[in-house]
């Protein structure tokens, strides 16, 4: 059966002061995902060697950024920060598509089928951060709070996110230091780029022990019409509970779960690739 792949952009043109329309939205959109991620306002300077760009490129579009108000400025230090216009944009952008809201009776029967924790996350920059969380309560409970972020390598979110955005992101993402949270990390670029290649075949990600000893988690991508990616559904429970690799029963139970909410966005990845069987 022929089946499309998950789309991926294509990676960015090399920087030039004279580019076109396309690389100035394209290089707004790397200035707003790099101070996304930051813990505080950049600047410029900062802003400029994360990108990899001349400072007086990035301060051209910081000004015209500044006066949309897409990004703001610090009167005190001068520092470079997310604008509150994107507030505005983030709302409208939920109430045309909530994933949180047609997501939640899936992430129930996640829950409940796995007697574990559910968590939903949506992409971000390759950095997930957790849209909403699920906890099954019969016993320990594992919780993970909305807006929280996975580490991009060492986590199932985080490699699953690195393995379906765009080739740019995941380029930045492993570019930088990546960090042992635990002995248990993967913090070898090769090593984290064989996973990927292992996620786009297997459509799933566990990383046991590698943010907290005792905590495994299982996550699978979510995509809309277009076989776009817009998100990440999954598991969170003990060590114990969750073997590594984990037990093939929940794995399928993941993937009927991640295939019925993808078709309900109008995508059947799935069922193309034949993880899944039509009922």
């Amino acid at each position: 059966m022929t089946h499309r792949t998950a789309r991926r952009a294509p990676a960015r043109p090399a920087a030039g002061e004279g580019g076109d329309g396309l690389q100035s939205l394209q290089t707004a959109f790397r200035i707003l995902d790099v101070l996304s991620n930051a813990h505080g306002p950049m600047a410029l300077t900062d802003l400029a060697a994360e990108l990899g760009e001349l400072k007086p490129r990035i301060y051209r579009h910081l000004s015209t950024m500044k006066q949309l108000g897409i990004v703001s400025q610090q009167a005190r230090n001068g520092g470079y920060s997310l604008g509150g216009r994107l507030f505005t944009l983030g709302d409208a952008a939920l109430e045309q598509f909530d994933l949180r809201s047609v997501a939640q009776p899936y992430l129930t029967q996640l829950r409940d089928q796995t007697q574990q924790t559910a968590l939903l996350s949506v992409p971000g920059s390759g950095e997930p951060v957790v849209l909403s969380c699920v906890e099954y309560r019969d016993r320990l409970s594992i919780s993970s709070r909305p807006g929280n972020r996975a580490p991009p390598h060492c986590s199932s979110q985080g490699r699953v996110a690195l393995a379906f955005v765009d080739a740019a992101t995941c380029e930045r993402a492993l570019s930088r230091k990546l960090t042992a949270y635990t002995r248990h990390s993967l913090t070898e670029r090769a090593q984290v780029e064989a996973r990927l290649r292992e996620i786009r075949q297997q459509f799933f990600e566990y990383a046991a022990d590698e943010v907290r000893l005792g905590i495994n988690a299982v996550s699978a991508p979510l995509f809309r019409e277009a076989d776009e990616f817009i998100g990440i559904i999954g598991f969170v429970g003990t060590s114990v509970e969750i073997a590594s690799p984990p037990q093939r029963a929940l794995v399928a139970i993941l993937h009927r779960i991640a295939a019925a909410l993808s078709a309900e966005l109008n995508c059947r990845i799935y069922y193309e690739r034949g993880l899944v069987k039509e009922r």
